[in-house]
């Protein structure tokens, strides 16, 4: 073995240390935990992907829960999403890991063939409190992987369009006609698009704020990213695909000609004006504060802006897509709980789970209804999202009816879900600034990422042999 190999040892080593001493506490780390303990109760650890209010508001369900029964008690630790994928490799690699742990889908379809995951059915097929039949179709696609259910979706995203209604008024626009094909997205873009001797002063839209959505945006073409027979990305082939990269591209003039779309925006004034964005929650947000008219944003916004922008006057619909292209909704990927592989007391942490997810007694919200009321996500089952305290918000609404009524795709559920995404964003932004062309974007991203799905495969199938 080489000194580099030793190395690498000894730091996985101590990575699995650290994570130990960090991640698992001492048997009994509070008062509370040492008269659970005191109760013979079961001490189940959960880790928590959120952080902030989100975590805090999760605990506080755990708590109702400790509470409530003195067989199991659930202490809470929050991970991170950056770091999750990390610590939970080396935590079951080191024979550590948590009893839970809350991560996203896209995660683990990535960690589900590394083994980290104790399947769910037998838990699930004697219980009535996860059903299939419930959910969003795409949030249960998420976690049924090979033939195996690995997690329960516990919350989900999707995105509409924003946009703000008194820029249009200032635009000569109908503040409350929306665009609602991609033709007239272009057409209300170029009256929102406002510059002067100095730069830009507002942008009318951008396809990439505020972060890169080219995975939705595909979609929404109609276009098809990952063919689930085959197993490989199919985008190069797709014309829908190409059309999509095409459009996002058009909001750039071509440096090299200064020639472009009526709506199109000079590169550099672009990035410069986009550099002056705020933060992203605050009352600088671009979106916030006037320097983007329109934008795609998630339903958290339905709490975001009365709490930094108070008031802007605002409208939500769903997002525009192609004349003839179906009506597909985009769903994020949701979150979900799942037990690890060697978790120490996978039927205590079941225990917890059926809790969560069952309506209280008298028919009452389940805490999974009530943790994404806190939190202002979606629930993923249903009945749940139509809830009169979800729907019952006119903004809120048009997100869950969109979610309901909608066709819904989401990202593609793969063993390299992350590298793919990556590569879109990668290439997109060569796109965009005219560094490649969309059909040699899409054959690059489809050939990167089917030769590391090939060499996946292998790795695989070497390891199950």
């Amino acid at each position: 073995m080489s000194v580099n190999s030793h190395v690498k040892s000894l730091l996985f080593v101590l990575g699995g240390i650290l994570v130990f001493a960090v991640l698992w506490p001492r048997e009994a780390s509070s008062p509370e935990e040492r008269e659970a303990l005191a109760q013979g109760r079961v001490v189940v650890t959960y880790w928590d992907r959120h952080s902030g209010h989100e975590h805090a508001s999760r605990r506080k369900l755990i708590d109702e829960f400790n509470a409530s029964q003195n067989k199991v008690y659930v202490r809470a630790l929050s991970v991170g999403y950056d770091a999750s994928m990390e610590k939970l490799l080396t935590a079951v690699a080191g024979g550590t890991p948590p009893d839970l742990i809350g991560m996203d889908a896209t995660i683990m379809s990535q960690l589900v063939t590394q083994g980290c995951f104790t399947p769910l059915d037998d838990f699930i097929a004697a219980s009535d409190a996860v059903k299939e039949e419930e959910f969003f179709p795409y949030c249960w696609d998420a976690v049924a992987i090979d033939g195996h259910v690995w997690g329960i979706p516990t919350t989900t995203d999707t995105y509409c369009l924003l946009w703000n209604k008194t820029a249009f008024r200032k635009a000569g626009l109908d503040p409350e006609r929306p665009p609602r094909t991609i033709a007239e997205l272009e057409a209300y873009a170029e009256k929102l698009t406002i510059r002067d001797e100095t730069g830009l002063k507002q942008m009318g839209f951008l396809p990439w704020v505020p972060w890169d959505m080219t995975t939705m945006w595909g979609y929404l073409f109609g276009g098809e990213w990952y063919d689930e027979e085959t197993g490989l990305v199919n985008c190069a082939d797709d014309p829908k695909i190409i059309e999509m990269f095409a459009w996002q591209q058009s909001f750039a003039l071509d440096p090299r000609s200064g020639e472009g779309t009526s709506y199109a925006m000079d590169p550099e004034q672009m990035m410069s004006f986009q550099q002056g964005f705020g933060a992203y929650m605050s009352a600088n947000n671009p979106f916030y504060s006037g320097k983007v008219a329109m934008t795609a944003e998630g339903e958290w916004q339905v709490t975001f802006i009365p709490t930094y922008a108070p008031e802007l006057d605002w409208g939500v619909a769903p997002l525009p897509t192609p004349e003839g292209a179906p009506p597909r909704a985009y769903g994020g990927a949701p979150v979900a709980d799942c037990i690890p592989a060697g978790a120490r007391n996978p039927e205590a942490a079941w225990t917890y789970l059926e809790w969560f997810y069952s309506p209280r007694p008298g028919g009452g919200t389940s805490p999974v209804s009530d943790y994404n009321y806190a939190i202002h996500n979606i629930p993923c089952r249903v009945k749940e999202a139509e809830q009169e305290r979800f729907t019952g918000d006119p903004k809120f609404r048009v997100f869950v009816e969109t979610l309901r009524d909608r066709e819904t795709v989401s990202p593609p559920v793969t063993p390299l879900t992350q590298l793919l995404g990556n590569e879109m964003e990668r290439q997109r932004e060569r796109v965009a600034f005219y560094k490649t062309t969309p059909e040699e974007a899409a054959r690059a991203i489809q050939e990167k990422v089917n030769r590391e799905f090939v060499r996946a495969r292998r790795l695989i199938g070497r390891g199950r042999s």
